[in-house]
């Protein structure tokens, strides 16, 4: 029996999987049990924000790993705490406390219940097309119809609106809202964001109505974008952040970023988690911040996010290159199914949304100039033959 039949066997299988095993990862490239290598311009879904492997990152680990793997919350550890303090930095002078924890959807669910806590309400706003998890509070605000089969009690405590549409805001609101939750820039469902404008004036809503606005930045924070916090481009202080995905260098870690006005109302016994804040992953979190706190290197992600646009610009079949940074999405005009699996054939990895016709792009924030133009080179000799 191969690892193929064994996984068929003995893993639950929740993903439409591709026949591929992966073996090792280094840099930008993934090498699979044939020895056949890759460009990964998808990064595990934006994942391995740093590449794979990165040596600075595998130090940490291992260096970490020799003295303390784990402790649970009730002692601290120097990892967790240096960790909060680089995450609360960037948004200095605004004072924010961080509560960490394992996963997206985890850190999802734990801003939707400060959130309730302090208001005392039970309802949020989300937004159509958004994605934040899979845990039942997240598939409640997630505003994606195909997700909702599970009836995470929906149209008892969400609604939607639509995303750059003040006025359905407005139309979804009411007296028992504690809270805004928006992916800013909606990457499973298609790449879609709005002007700029819109997200000040959602700012300016929740304070009016005294609802908190919490920002989904699991994959538009860190660095993604171009500046470390989405938010930060567009000049938004939003009550909550959530982050996880690149944030440990494909580590699970995630973390629940607060202002201290409402972080200070949190209690001994209001909430906690196991493994959230382990000193592995805290550990290598520290060293990818660092990377990407380091001067000079999110100038670069806005390069990169250019001359990708550059090379794509001129053929017929891309209607429009869409999102920031490096988390891109590349509209075609018509929905051709093979696509990501004939770029695997060509070591090439992308992936799909939830729009048939967006294919999504998010590679390392280290890619180089000659692995954009091998990016391009494969994905437009694949898409000339669709």
């Amino acid at each position: 029996m191969n690892n193929f039949e064994k996984e068929a066997k003995y893993l639950i299988q929740t993903y439409a999987k591709y026949p591929i095993e992966l073996v090792k990862g280094e840099g930008s490239y993934v090498w699979d049990s044939t020895g056949k290598k890759y460009l990964d311009f998808y990064g595990g879904h934006a994942v391995c924000i740093l590449g794979h492997c990165h040596t600075k990152i595998v130090k940490a680990i291992n260096d970490q790993s020799k003295n303390l793997i784990f402790y649970s919350n009730v002692f601290s550890t120097a990892p967790a705490i240096l960790l909060a303090e680089h995450l609360a930095k960037t948004l200095e002078p605004k004072e924010y406390q961080v509560y960490l924890t394992n996963s997206g959807s985890e850190a999802n669910e734990t801003a939707l219940k400060i959130a309730r806590k302090h208001t005392g309400k039970d309802r949020v706003i989300s937004f159509k097309n958004a994605f934040h998890g899979r845990g039942i509070p997240p598939l409640a605000v997630t505003g994606i119809d195909s997700y909702h089969k599970y009836k995470p009690n929906l149209d008892n405590y969400t609604s939607f609106a639509e995303l750059g549409d003040m006025e359905s805001v407005y139309a979804a609101y009411n007296d028992n809202t504690a809270a805004v939750i928006c992916e800013p820039i909606q990457s499973i469902g298609g790449l879609n964001m709005a002007e700029p404008s819109f997200y000040k004036e959602l700012e300016e809503f929740c304070k009016e109505k005294n609802m908190l606005l919490i920002f989904d930045e699991i994959q538009t924070g860190l660095g993604r974008t171009g500046t470390f916090w989405f938010s930060e481009y567009l000049k938004v202080s939003p009550d909550i952040i959530t982050t996880a995905k690149g944030i440990a260098g494909g580590l699970p870690l995630s973390a629940v970023i607060v202002k201290k006005e409402f972080s200070s109302e949190i209690k001994v016994g209001d909430h906690a988690t196991t493994f959230g804040g382990g000193p592995v992953p805290c550990a290598a979190a520290v060293a990818t911040l660092e990377i990407i706190l380091k001067k000079g290197f999110l100038a670069e992600v806005s390069g990169k996010e250019q001359a990708i646009r550059e090379k794509l610009k001129d053929n017929p079949r891309i209607i429009k290159i869409r999102g920031k940074g490096l988390l891109l999405g590349i509209e075609l005009d018509n929905h051709y199914p093979n696509i990501v699996k004939e770029c695997n054939a060509e070591g090439l990895i992308i992936s799909t949304s939830s729009d048939k016709k967006v294919l999504r792009i998010m590679p390392p924030l280290i890619i180089t100039q000659s692995q954009i133009d091998q990016f391009a080179e494969i994905f437009i000799r694949v898409l000339n033959r669709q």
